[in-house]
């Protein structure tokens, strides 16, 4: 339970990091290990001293878009239930202490959200690609079918859901296809799967 809970912590952590950059950082100039750390210092999220800040790494992906890995100075508060240490709030910077159950409900919602506007992407290329070719495309699961509308129907490539589960994709008819994500848990199937059905119309013929 120690463990979990810990791990609970680091996830938490990784992600406001993430979200922060996203938030102050995508303005399109090159961003390094100093002007990442001053960005995350001064988030709106949880301000931070500069020197609770350390930055390991900056990997920028594009000209709009960088990773920056980064280790914070934060507070946990532990609570004994069942004889177990587990985490049961955290604070960062000087906000207000949150409940890590909150927190992560959050999170969930936020990568729900993120795996449905994937889903919406997907539809949308498989609408591209029937409008020109006249037909959806052939295909036996969701990397044959995600082959078929990259580059140039689906550019980024999207693989799997915002917790890093691969798609999964059905003809759900003649001219309808069912995408799926397993969710938080990750196995297709169970409660939590999202889902996106699409039925696409036949074109009409051309005179």
């Amino acid at each position: 339970m120690f463990e979990m809970s810990s791990r609970i912590g680091k996830v938490l952590l990784v992600w406001i990091v993430l979200f922060s950059l996203c938030i102050n950082a995508c303005g399109g100039r090159a961003i390094n290990k100093n002007s990442a750390r001053a960005l995350i210092a001064n988030s709106p999220l949880a301000p931070f001293e500069t020197e609770d800040v350390y930055v390991d790494s900056v990997n920028q992906t594009g000209a709009r878009d960088a990773i920056v890995e980064a280790r914070l100075k934060a507070a946990f508060r532990f609570e004994k239930v069942h004889g177990q240490w587990v985490i049961k709030e955290v604070r960062l910077g000087d906000r207000p202490w949150e409940s890590v159950d909150d927190v992560l409900k959050a999170l969930q919602v936020v990568k729900t959200d993120e795996t449905r506007n994937s889903l919406e992407r997907i539809a949308a290329a498989l609408e591209a690609y029937r409008a020109r070719n006249g037909r959806l495309p052939d295909f036996r699961d969701y990397v044959t079918l995600s082959d078929k509308l990259y580059p140039n129907y689906l550019n980024p490539l999207i693989r799997v859901d915002a917790w890093e589960n691969p798609l999964a994709a059905f003809a759900a008819g003649p001219d309808s296809v069912r995408l799926v994500s397993p969710g938080p848990d990750g196995k297709l199937g169970s409660a939590d799967d999202i889902q996106l059905v699409r039925s696409f119309s036949v074109p009409e013929p051309e005179n």
